[in-house]
């Protein structure tokens, strides 16, 4: 993928959890959705270190997915790389079903610290086309095991081996 590609990706996640936000802070007047949300907690390291300023993000497999619900369940990591998963609010869960889990860990370059000039650090490792990490949300407290992440110097693309194998 070009970096003009990843540029556009990477605003469209942003937009996408902006609209998130904007939905979720509705008035009770507002929209509302049939949704039973459990709570979805989880740990992302890098490196073995707590990974700050990650999206996680919940693509349904086999679950509740727009418009049946405002928007795909997210959340972003904190200093210790925990997260808590909302879909309507913040922290409120996400419905029974199967996901794909991805991350987004926008940096900024270096010496550079303006929105235009981020970069996903992962390399898409972790995106909807090459994430291997899948979650089953259940009924009552949920979490995923903790999401180790190794440095990476190359895109998935430029790895050896055969295409959608390795």
């Amino acid at each position: 993928m070009s970096v003009d590609g990843k540029k556009t990706l990477t605003s469209f996640c942003y937009a996408l959890l902006a609209l998130q936000v904007v939905v979720g802070c509705a008035k009770p007047d507002g929209p509302v959705w049939n949704l039973k949300p459990h709570p979805v907690k989880g740990r992302v390291l890098y490196d073995g270190k707590p990974a700050e300023g990650v999206l996680v993000g919940l693509i349904p497999i086999d679950a509740p997915m727009p418009p049946a619900i405002p928007a795909n369940p997210t959340a972003i990591t904190g200093p210790d790389g925990t997260f808590t998963i909302g879909t309507v609010n913040p922290g409120d869960g996400a419905c029974v079903g199967r996901y794909q889990i991805v991350l987004n860990w926008m940096v900024s370059k270096e010496d550079e610290s303006d929105e235009e000039n981020k970069v996903d650090k992962l390399l898409g490792w972790y995106d909807a086309a090459h994430s291997r990490i899948n979650l089953t949300v259940v009924e009552g407290e949920n979490s995923v095991p903790e999401i180790a992440i190794p440095p990476r110097t190359i895109l998935p693309e430029q790895m050896p081996g055969i295409p959608g194998r390795n």
